[in-house]
């Protein structure tokens, strides 16, 4: 270490030292170099002086210590009044006056005792005691009567003296997050580990403190990124609210082992709660949450929630376990008693179930991204209940694809630039409760195995291409069902040579393809299916398109304009698949991108006849500016040849069966699509089919969304599907009555209202059946160090039915929704606490982005 030790003559500016009484919130603020404003959030900002070197320090090592006057001794104490200021990189330290010792071997400078008005500055941090001592061999410190402010970026980051040279030589004025406090003592005798006895600790204005921290001992840990509080008491205006015997924290964003901020709450279905997560930072690439909670009304729940990060993979997994549940053995015997008597199979099937149940109700999950290299990546998704009603009692990360599904399924991707590989495992666990009308078990595959191939750019332009898949399909008996239906194994392979011609406004591409399937089945007794099926269906298709462009002004703005007529001409003959199974294959929804689709169909189970031209054509606006594009509008139909004779199903049970008119029209519905970017705050985007036989509209859906700012957010949807509204949940089918039409609005909103409140809401009414589909409202508060909002819902889960025990009564056919309250506090810099996290819930309104208890100054 290398110390400059000079006397230079200054004027005596030095202020009067900080008296031990305590100080007034004004005095305070001064001291702390607070400054009133109105500009911001928190009513000021902290003004820091530059560090300003009254010697040039060559070396960071280098300690250079002034002072206005004093008395040097080369073998004694030395004494220097006035300004006295010791200075290294990043660091510097004032005092009126200071007693600097020396070693009396060595007679190196070894201790600095300062008095009066002592001033310790870092880059964004600042402490100012009354006296202090400074230990030159390893610059430790210990100050007495002292307060201190050092700020906080990205939750809780302390800025420390890592700043360059240069920024701090000049004034700044700070606006970030800020802890401040007050200290009886200030110790440092390692680098970058503060010790504060006797303090306090907000982040609030220090001219008006909404909350304090009150602890017997403080410990902020630079090195590992952690604060430490004993005997900790939380005050709000001066009132203790709550109190904990030790706490930690995060300074800087770096993870530590401890318990986090419980969470407290009641309802109907847990009463009572309270859960302790607490955190485990294993390694610096995988950590875990436990998390121990008592539910009144069921008993003592364990989860664990586990993520980890390799060089090839990004995963999370977890369970959850509650042993002897109290609510679900009341739950098992009114069940029991209710639907004892009733005459339907389904009905005693899912009751039996229910009686088998384990009292230890318990959960898992295990969702794993992988990327080995350029060419292999893998996924995995495993979700499990342990019973039927888990995911109603408890919810989850269970992810759950529709109503009562729970995906099941490993992926191994392989992609290369001719070839692309899917080895896939997918199930599904089906849950069937009992109150619910029954849903039908799902084929798994088991597995699946995809290879395609592409080759463009041959000879004479040519392009070949292959796609082959083999597929064994699985399927457990549906509780209550008494019907085998096949399984087995699915082979296909489609080659195909198609010809892809450009020009700068004209393209065509005729394609050849062959369809090969070959299903080999088992378990065909029940319905009559062959034990193996074979298809051949040759399929041709041709794609013709143009492409103007124009320069045109819109409003006084210049655009580009593109005019996109396309005929797509597609043929496929008849071959008769109506002993086919349905493992996979729904009917596809006929939008505007569909109608350039070979297939009606969405899998390989059916492949539809078809004699037809496709058209349509889409026009765009795009800024010459910006190049963005402002709108983009495309309309287009199918004009049929021949009738549609491949369906779904032969008989009434589904809709696309053979006695459906609609497969027997000459023109399909016309799709159109609109996305409309109005200006950069609304935009409108639409999609609709409207039949031209019938003159009505089959599906239409319509969203306007208004942004002006982050943090403000309109949207108000429609949609409309023809026979979209499902009346029997328990069939799965949707039937051409309109009484069965969907018809739903959403509006939803996150706006700031007054002052510092804002709120968020959103609403979806189902005007079919005349009940409410969703609700959403909360109301948050946001100020410079603390935020609270509540937030409720409630989201449509079905309806009362009787049908199961065969009666009828008043309460038939009414909906049962899921309810849900949060409330939530955030001391900013400090922590969480409440109910619960809304944020999953809040993200259902298109277009917000919750900040809750983020800096937002």
């Amino acid at each position: 270490m290398t110390c400059l030790f000079s006397i230079l003559t200054f004027a005596d500016a030095s202020n009067s030292p900080l008296p031990l009484q305590p100080l007034s919130h004004e005095t305070l603020a001064d001291q702390l170099g607070w400054v009133p404003n109105t500009d911001n959030m928190c009513g000021g900002y902290y003004f820091d002086q530059p560090f300003v070197y009254p010697i040039k320090v060559e070396k960071d090592s280098t300690v250079a210590i002034t002072g206005d006057y004093g008395l040097l001794s080369q073998r004694a104490t030395s004494i220097l009044e006035g300004k006295v200021t010791v200075t290294r990189t990043g660091q510097q330290i004032t005092t009126n006056k200071a007693f600097i010792y020396r070693d009396p071997v060595s007679g190196k400078l070894s201790v600095m005792d300062m008095v009066g008005n002592v001033h310790l500055r870092e880059p964004n941090t600042l402490i100012v005691a009354n006296k202090g001592r400074y230990n030159f061999n390893d610059k430790s410190k210990s100050l007495i009567n002292l307060l201190y402010r050092t700020s906080l970026t990205n939750n809780r980051q302390i800025v420390g003296p890592n700043v360059p040279k240069e920024e701090f030589q000049h004034t700044r004025e700070i606006t970030t997050l800020t802890a401040w406090g007050e200290a009886h003592e200030f110790q440092q005798d390692k680098p970058k580990i503060y010790e504060l006895s006797n303090a306090t600790y907000s982040t609030c204005p220090p001219i008006n403190p909404t909350w304090q921290v009150k602890a017997s001992h403080i410990t902020l840990n630079k090195n590992t990124g952690r604060g430490y509080a004993s005997h900790a008491r939380i005050y709000l205006k001066n009132i203790p609210i709550f109190y904990m015997p030790y706490i930690n924290f995060s300074i800087d964003g770096r993870r530590k082992s401890g318990f986090l901020w419980p969470t407290f709450g009641g309802s109907n279905n847990w009463g009572p709660y309270v859960l302790a997560p607490f955190y485990w930072n294993m390694a610096p690439n995988y950590d875990m949450i436990i998390t121990p909670g008592f539910l009144s009304k069921r008993g003592v729940q364990l989860s664990d929630h586990f993520r980890y990060i390799t060089k090839t993979n990004n995963a999370e997994l977890g369970f959850s376990v509650l042993p002897e549940d109290r609510a679900f053995a009341d739950f098992k015997r009114s069940e029991d008693s209710k639907y004892s008597n009733s005459p339907s199979m389904i009905t005693q099937a899912e009751l039996n179930r229910l009686r088998s149940d384990s009292m230890t109700r318990k959960g898992f999950y295990w969702h794993d991204r992988g990327r080995y290299n350029d060419h292999w990546s893998s996924s995995l998704d495993i979700n499990y209940a342990g019973d039927d009603y888990y995911l109603k009692d408890f919810g989850s990360n269970l992810n759950e694809i529709s109503q009562n599904q729970l995906l099941e399924e490993a992926d191994l991707f392989y992609k290369s630039r001719h070839w692309d590989f899917t080895g896939r495992m997918q199930m599904y666990q089906t849950l069937h409760p009992i109150e619910d009308p029954p849903v039908n078990n799902v084929y798994r595959r088991f597995p699946q195995l995809i290879l395609n191939g592409d080759y463009p750019d041959q000879k004479f332009g040519l392009e070949y291409f292959i796609n082959n898949e083999v597929t064994h399909f699985e399927l457990l008996k549906t509780p209550g069902t008494t019907i085998h239906y096949p399984i087995g194994n699915r082979f296909h392979v489609q080659p195909g040579i198609s010809l892809p011609l450009y020009w700068p406004y004209f393209y065509v591409n005729p394609r050849l393809q062959l369809a090969l399937t070959q299903y080999q089945l088992q378990q065909t007794t029940d319905t009559l299916t062959p034990n193996s099926i074979d298809r051949a269906v040759p399929i041709f298709d041709t794609v013709f398109g143009l492409a103007f462009d124009r320069n045109i002004n819109f409003f006084g703005h210049a655009y580009q304009q593109t005019l996109e007529p396309q005929v797509y001409y597609t043929y496929i003959p008849f071959r008769d698949q109506a002993d086919i199974p349905i493992f996979d294959t729904v009917v596809g929804i006929l939008t505007y991108d569909q109608l350039f689709s070979y297939n009606r169909f969405n899998g390989l189970d059916r492949i539809g006849d078809a004699n037809q031209i496709a058209m349509g054509v889409t026009t765009r606006l795009i800024d010459q500016e910006s190049g963005l594009e402002k709108l983009r509008l495309g309309l287009g139909g199918i004009v049929y040849f021949a009738n549609r004779r491949v369906t779904q199903c032969n008989t009434l049970t589904c809709t696309d069966n053979p006695f459906n008119p609609e497969l027997e029209r000459r023109v399909s519905p016309i799709s159109g699509t609109l996305t409309y970017n109005i200006n950069p705050a609304w935009n409108l985007a639409g999609n609709s089919i409207w039949n031209p036989i019938t003159k009505q509209l089959d599906n239409a859906t319509i969203a306007l969304q208004y942004t002006p700012a982050p943090q403000h957010v309109i949207n108000f949807a429609f949609t409309y599907a023809r026979g979209g509204d499902i009346a029997d949940p328990s069939s799965g089918i949707a039937t051409t009555d309109d009484s069965n039409n969907l018809k739903a609005t959403t509006a939803s909103f996150a706006w700031p209202v007054i002052g510092n409140f804002s709120a968020v809401g959103l609403w979806t009414q189902n005007w079919n059946h005349e009940h409410l589909q969703n609700l959403l409202y909360g109301l948050q508060y946001d100020s410079c160090c603390w935020t609270v909002r509540f937030v409720g819902g409630r989201a449509f889960a079905g309806l009362t039915s009787n049908s199961n025990v065969g009666a009828t009564d008043n309460n038939s056919n009414k909906p049962l929704y899921n309810t849900a309250y949060y409330i939530q506090f955030s001391l900013k810099g400090l922590g969480d606490i409440g109910t619960g996290n809304p944020s999953q819930l809040l993200s259902s309104i298109n277009g917000y982005n919750t900040q809750f208890g983020q800096d937002l100054k």
